[in-house]
């Protein structure tokens, strides 16, 4: 299991790292995981630190073609397997003088790997009939039925107008599968958008009555606004608390006022009016929530040709020094798990078969030290 770390440091760049690549024995159920999250977090001494978890725990819904993934990853194997095959099949690449040189092999698991497997395969298919005598599975494989149906399936984008059948089940799979996550309001990503100083609340308003209906749209658009303002106030208790004095300064500094109001019993009211002038100042000065919200966003002459969001932040950070601390957390949580799997799923950096014996611990030191 990678378990890769999100942030934004101290300049306000945006930072991505595997921080672990833990080996989890079967059982591999939920709890197994759990403790093996903990028991990483606890070592880099975050466990208190972390503002959200991401898992990635969706199956690839590739079954509906698996025996033709199959035969293809087994072709690509056979080739990748021998010398003299991957010379063979580099002759026959340059005889049909095709741009690509080489085959791509997937990680099992990840399905825009196999995706790319699948694109790669479709390009050398002319080459793999000039090997029909060493690799007839590969034959099997992109004969012109199946050859059709695979095509449909590269070209992803196209499923939902596809009337094959198999496809429509493909799509509906998929489109249950992104419900799931995004057919609801998905808070986190609202809150986000608020954030943007190009968008702030407007952008919810704008966007919400086109996604949902009308008596949706109103409930959702007050979900957020009361949400982001309860995630404000507990910031705001945060950074108060860390104002308080520890038990035994506060000991420290009763005793020694009331050794102060002993040796003297006059008392002054010089500093009384500096009091007041500070307790009345910040009752009425108005949150930073509601002092960002309230002034306008930025509008599009306002905005420079190269806009980073982290970059205001940073600029600002003074006028919001709790706001900003709040956009940091929410603004460096990974929109998918995608940015996490980019670390393995490149098609030529898979470690197969055959060349897996590496120790687990070894495997995570070259993974972690490497990124």
């Amino acid at each position: 299991m990678v378990v890769t770390g999100h942030w934004i440091d101290s300049c306000w760049n945006l930072q991505k790292r595997v921080l672990s690549f833990i080996n989890i024995p079967p059982p591999r159920g939920g709890l197994q995981i759990s403790d093996a999250i903990f028991k990483w977090m606890k070592e880099w001494g975050i466990e208190n630190k972390v503002f959200t978890i991401t898992f990635d725990n969706a199956s690839n819904g590739l079954r509906e073609i698996e025996d033709i993934i199959s035969n293809i990853r087994e072709s690509v194997e056979y080739v990748n397997r021998s010398e003299a095959r991957r010379m063979q099949f580099t002759e026959c690449v340059q005889q049909l003088q095709l741009k690509d040189k080489r085959l791509i092999r997937d990680c099992k698991t990840r399905w825009n790997s196999t995706f790319e497997m699948l694109s790669c395969a479709l390009k050398f298919k002319e080459v793999f009939q000039m090997f029909k005598n060493m690799i007839t599975f590969m034959v099997a494989a992109l004969k012109k039925k199946n050859g059709i149906k695979l095509k449909r399936f590269a070209h992803c984008w196209r499923l939902f107008r596809q009337p094959h059948t198999s496809f429509q089940q493909l799509a509906s799979k998929m489109k249950e599968k992104f419900d799931k996550y995004w057919g609801d309001c998905n808070l986190l990503m609202a809150i986000a958008a608020v954030l943007d100083p190009t968008k702030k609340m407007l952008a919810i308003e704008f966007c919400f009555p086109k996604l949902y209906s009308e008596i949706d749209a109103s409930k959702h658009i007050s979900k957020v606004k009361e949400i982001i303002n309860s995630l404000y106030e507990k910031y705001v208790v945060e950074e108060t608390n860390k104002g308080v004095p520890h038990p035994s300064e506060s000991e420290s500094f009763g005793s020694s006022s009331v050794k102060r109001n002993q040796q003297s019993s006059v008392y002054s009211w010089d500093d009384f009016d500096d009091y007041c002038a500070k307790v009345e100042t910040s009752e009425t000065k108005r949150s930073e929530l509601v002092d960002y919200l309230e002034k306008g966003r930025l509008k599009k002459n306002e905005i420079p040709k190269i806009f980073s969001c982290l970059e205001w932040w940073k600029m600002n950070r003074m006028q919001y020094p709790i706001l900003s601390k709040m956009a940091a957390d929410i603004l460096a949580i990974p929109v998918s798990s995608v940015a996490s799997e980019a670390t393995f799923s490149t098609g030529t950096r898979v470690i197969d078969s055959y060349c897996s014996s590496l120790s687990p611990d070894t495997v995570q030191a070259l993974l972690c030290g490497g990124d």
